[in-house]
């Protein structure tokens, strides 16, 4: 059985980042390992949670697990709190990621054409340098520009999406998965560029949001890559799966998409 590693937050309750990718990880039949860098009471979404940050318990771990030569067929990073997180992850990477192993970076900071609240300016640039060690980086719309030092656009057709990717080649990124790609009304989707080739797609925009799409779509990319398949196809396998979770989430979205009963039709797409 392939084993992963993902490095990102745990947040307690509301179903978000580890609480998301173990499970979805776990039932696409690849082992999942963790590295928490905080626990949250709640994700950011609720008013004042409690947090514990990790930082400098992190170089600890993984001088223990040197001790036990892990084997990970993939290292994938998520939510990073700082840029001393983004320098420690490029650590586990240089640890742990071997010639075979597939490197995946959620460059999970900012959104709606601003970064997260906390996250300061330095981010940016190092969370650029953790991208370019990455096989596969997965931004979103206001991500890519931070990125890319391009200007924001929230109307993000595919080729204000093919502007950004070429952008972000040109900064060293090897293969870019782009979300929020809105190329019609009432559609949106995604747009991949490796420096050759290009892939488009889009599926129905449905009218409401949720905490922890993002999580839950870069979990079943790195799911389905380590499967075997394409990059084109993982990203369709994610945006139908993220879609299907959310129109089966109740009002109250607060506490996370409704993932778990969408389980048994990921899993028989594979």
């Amino acid at each position: 059985m392939k084993q992963i590693l993902t490095m990102q937050d745990l947040s307690c309750l509301g179903k978000c980042s580890l609480t998301v990718i173990l499970p979805v990880i776990s039932a696409m039949g690849i082992s999942c390992s963790v590295l928490p860098t905080a626990v949250l009471s709640t994700h950011t979404g609720f008013p004042n949670p409690h947090v514990t940050d990790l930082s400098r318990e992190i170089p600890q771990m993984i001088r223990h697990w040197q001790t036990l030569e892990p084997d990970f067929s993939g290292i994938m990073t998520g939510y990073l709190a700082n840029p001393q997180q983004a320098a420690l992850a490029e650590t586990l990477i240089d640890t742990f990621g071997g010639e075979n192993c597939l490197i995946l970076c959620d460059p999970a900071m900012a959104d709606h054409g601003r970064l997260y609240s906390g996250l300061c300016e330095e981010m940016v640039d190092a969370m650029l340098r953790l991208c370019r060690r990455a096989d596969l980086c997965l931004p979103n719309l206001t991500e890519a520009a931070l990125l890319s030092d391009a200007a924001y656009r929230c109307d993000g057709d595919e080729g204000y999406c093919r502007e950004l990717t070429q952008e972000l080649h040109r900064k060293g990124l090897k293969s870019i998965l782009l979300t929020g790609m809105e190329q019609t009304p009432g559609q949106t989707g995604f747009f991949w560029s490796d420096g050759q080739n290009t892939y488009a797609y889009s599926t129905e925009k449905l009218p409401r949001s949720c905490h922890g799409t993002g999580d839950l779509f870069a979990a079943v990319v790195m799911g389905a890559k380590m499967r075997g398949m394409d990059t084109g196809k993982a990203g369709a396998l994610a945006a139908e799966f993220v879609k299907r979770s959310i129109a089966g989430t109740g009002k109250d979205s607060r506490f996370g998409v409704a993932f778990e009963p969408e389980l048994k039709w990921l899993t028989q797409q594979l």
